[in-house]
């Protein structure tokens, strides 16, 4: 790194600084993807070839793409959003069906593009929607905007259909989503009844703050060691999946800050 500025900051002129700059590009996009571990330092210590090596391989449909091992679930994930949205596109241009707004929704929650996913699933519920079919996605675009509240009932309404949408995926959120919103008694017992049937971290830790918060010391400690323990029984992909809410656990108190939600993870 320290050479990427030096090359930066000093001389050398313009084509003397275009490897630190295709470095630096290459970085970012590596945290945007969430790229494996070895690009960082296949970039660091070929601050040409690295680079070059990585968008042919990550970004581009050469060498397999997003089907070759070098390629991150993540990276690939977004990868095929990109390819699959500009097929919904040309549908949406002859026929803007709910089912076909719903997909490119998602697509574009994927690819971080949040306030037109949103628009997208709104027109579906619009269109004719139904609940099963948008209102998880749509919680989600308004979860990563930090509009809890307006959440919720889009989520109670999943939830009142399907009990146990997305395999708890909808449970989980309306739990979140009644927390962060400060309808903490509410969310109690949504998060108690979904940790009956699954284990589900972001649960446990959501639920051992509640229980920090209303002086439940014994119970919320309990649960938090539970945490802890199951956590070095994970295999090293779920400990990294999972990883944010693991350090959340750890110094776990009524004041503690959550991690923010995210799609892909």
């Amino acid at each position: 790194m320290g050479y990427l500025i030096s090359r930066l900051l000093g001389g050398g002129g313009i084509a003397g600084a275009v490897p630190a700059v295709l470095a630096l590009v290459a970085l970012v996009d590596c945290v945007r993807m969430r790229a494996d571990w070895y690009w960082f330092w296949i970039i660091l210590a070929f601050p040409y070839i690295g680079p070059l090596a990585y968008f042919v391989v990550v970004r581009t449909s050469l060498l397999g793409g997003h089907q070759s091992a070098l390629v991150s679930p993540y990276a690939a994930r977004r990868l095929h959003a990109r390819r699959r949205l500009r097929e919904l596109q040309v549908q949406l241009h002859h026929w803007r069906g709910p089912g076909v707004l719903a997909e490119a929704g998602d697509e574009l929650l994927y690819l971080g593009k949040t306030p037109e996913a949103e628009a997208h699933f709104r027109e579906a519920l619009q269109n004719g929607g139904a609940v099963e079919d948008v209102n998880y996605g749509l919680a989600q675009a308004l979860e990563i905007q930090g509009r809890w509240a307006e959440a919720v009932p889009l989520l109670q309404a999943l939830v009142a259909v399907e009990p146990d949408s997305h395999l708890g995926e909808g449970p989980l959120h309306l739990g979140r989503c009644l927390d962060e919103s400060g309808r903490r008694d509410e969310a109690e017992p949504v998060l108690r009844k979904l940790l009956e049937r699954r284990t589900v971290i972001e649960a446990q830790v959501r639920l051992a703050r509640i229980l920090y918060l209303k002086g439940q010391k014994e119970e919320a400690s309990k649960l938090v060691a539970e945490i802890l323990l199951d956590a070095k029984l994970l295999p090293r992909y779920l400990k990294r999946q999972h990883g944010r809410w693991i350090r959340a656990a750890r110094g776990l108190s009524a004041t503690s800050r959550l991690p923010k939600p995210r799609i892909g993870g």
